[in-house]
């Protein structure tokens, strides 16, 4: 009762000041000769103009109260990230619109924040409807797609004269899902990619795992950080797994596989196992998912099938993974001390240290190199700033992607976000070492993400469905497989059917494009006649 009462207290405390300063206002406003409707709307104009999605309806109101518009130019920016979702992002974007401002004084700023479940389909409705962005985040997913539909403005004329944002200045990784045989249609601002995680505290208490450790200037274990070649390959991963499983009192009992171990060496997951899961250990085994040009799969070799076998081996063979079931992810038992190894993505860390308390005991590696693999590797992915093709105000929306890709941009993600960069300039920087000495287990996550393969980028949600399905039969069925008595006949039967009904997907995207262009042609062609 008492914290309700103080609420309704406050409540009507903030109604009464709320409405001393709108009469405040109104009698400053009668006084001056203005009538009672203009002060109204000046207040409330200026108590909502900092509302996004209010402001182009508050430059009516401020134009009906007699105020002129101080910044005439409005540059709409669309993001997934959302300052209402964390105060890190709201800071972010604070500052960032501070300064773009204060720099461009005739610009104003309208953010307006689109979840990422719902993202592709608002752009490209809004890229046929009046009011379109006029510049956004991109991700890799829709990037090419947008591009290939026309909704992107290619930006090589900008970049020609903008040193800070040519290509030379992000690392080759990046600089991929951005354009097109030369045609440069985004600049990347974050970088990402898939990564091990390892909990440093259980390979310290094992002896035989001491060389996985950065040595320090006093040539002893470094047991903060991890070397970034602590498996040397596919075998000794096997043996590192193996060393940090830890059999449970019921591990006889529990599954047909081994039982449940009180600590597992690797988290696999079975119920979710698409390609972007995949694909990582596939890459270091030499496979490419997709052509250039995203229109055929390459994925159906032997080099894959021998992937999906050394994962099978891992949890049917080894043991060395906790059962399958579908409520338990790999980043959950990593977080809960039940696994040694899961797969991650360079992104987590500052998620594990939220959601463990301030826990920073522990490390991330690229993947071991197969037997037919050149190195170590992973996917690398880098989102973007893309301008729109109908953006009314290009020259300050390509301020704005100045901004927001270049040097000082990158250091407000990692002030506010913790956020890495594809930057090559930034990861020889103070603030970066700072960051890594601050967070040791960002170490190595400039080298994880310069030594990705693309991420796969074409319709990349069909491509999930149907290659999941396929992924999770194997790995939750392998006996049934071995036997005899499952829906394929091996691990390659496999593979080859998922190779095909990705094949099918680009096929039905490439027919939509091509019936795309088509219905964007002839209206011209008619107006020509």
């Amino acid at each position: 009762m008492r914290s309700s009462s103080g609420h309704t207290r406050r409540r009507r405390i903030l109604i009464l000041a709320a409405s001393v300063a709108l009469v405040g206002w109104i009698a400053v406003d009668l006084a001056a000769g203005r009538g009672l409707w203009i002060g109204a709307g000046r207040y409330f104009s200026g108590l909502l103009g900092r509302a996004g999605p209010t402001r182009d309806l508050l430059s009516g109101f401020r134009r009906a109260a007699g105020q002129r518009d101080q910044r005439p130019v409005k540059l709409r920016v669309w993001d997934w990230w959302s300052p209402s979702t964390t105060e890190d992002y709201a800071r972010y974007f604070d500052e960032l619109e501070t300064i773009f401002e204060a720099r461009h004084p005739d610009v104003e700023v309208i953010f307006q924040a689109v979840p990422f479940g719902n993202y592709e389909q608002k752009i490209t409705t809004a890229m046929l409807g009046s009011d379109p962005p006029d510049v956004f985040q991109c991700s890799v997913n829709w990037a090419q797609g947008l591009h290939d539909r026309g909704m992107l403005r290619e930006l090589n004329d900008f970049i020609a004269r903008t040193p800070e944002l040519r290509e030379d200045q992000f690392m080759p990784s990046a600089w991929y899902h951005n354009q097109r045989q030369g045609r440069v249609f985004g600049v990347p601002h974050i970088v990402d990619a898939a990564c091990l995680i390892w909990n440093l505290d259980m390979i310290r208490a094992e002896p035989k795992l001491r060389g996985m450790f950065e040595t320090g200037p006093d040539g002893k274990p470094d047991f903060r950080r991890i070397r970034f070649k602590a498996v040397s390959d596919w075998d000794d991963f096997r043996r590192i797994a193996k060393l940090l499983t830890k059999p449970g009192p019921s591990a006889a009992s529990t599954r047909p596989a081994g039982g449940e171990a009180k600590q597992a060496g690797f988290a696999l997951t079975a119920y979710g196992m698409g390609a972007r899961l995949f694909m990582p250990w596939a890459a270091t085994n030499g496979v490419r998912f997709q052509n250039r040009a995203g229109t055929e799969a390459l994925f159906d070799t032997p080099a894959t099938a021998e992937t999906l076998d050394f994962l099978l081996k891992l949890y049917w063979e080894d043991r060395v993974c906790p059962p399958f079931r579908r409520e338990l992810t790999a980043h959950g038992q990593f977080q809960e001390g039940k696994v040694a190894c899961a797969m991650a993505g360079t992104w987590s860390g500052k998620y594990i240290v939220r959601n463990t308390q301030g826990w920073m005991g522990f490390g991330m590696t690229a993947f071991p190199p197969g037997p037919r693999g050149g190195g170590y590797k992973t996917l690398t992915w880098a989102n973007m700033m893309v301008m729109s093709s109908r953006s009314r105000v290009p020259e300050a929306a390509w301020e704005y992607i100045r901004l927001v890709c270049g040097p000082e941009g990158a250091l407000l993600r990692l002030k506010h976000l913790q956020q890495n960069s594809p930057r090559l300039d930034f990861n020889m920087g103070d603030a970066w070492a700072a960051a890594v000495r601050e967070r040791p287990y960002l170490a190595n996550v400039p080298r994880i993400c310069a030594s990705g393969d693309p991420l796969h980028h074409t319709q990349v949600q069909a491509v999930q469905d149907e290659v999941q399905w396929i992924l999770e039969y194997v790995l939750l069925n392998w006996p049934k497989v071995q036997a005899g008595t499952g829906k394929f006949r091996d691990s390659a039967e496999a593979i080859s059917l998922a190779a095909r009904r990705v094949n099918s997907v680009y096929s039905r995207y490439g027919r939509m494009l091509r019936a795309w262009n088509r219905r964007q042609v002839r209206p011209t062609e008619k107006k020509g006649r």
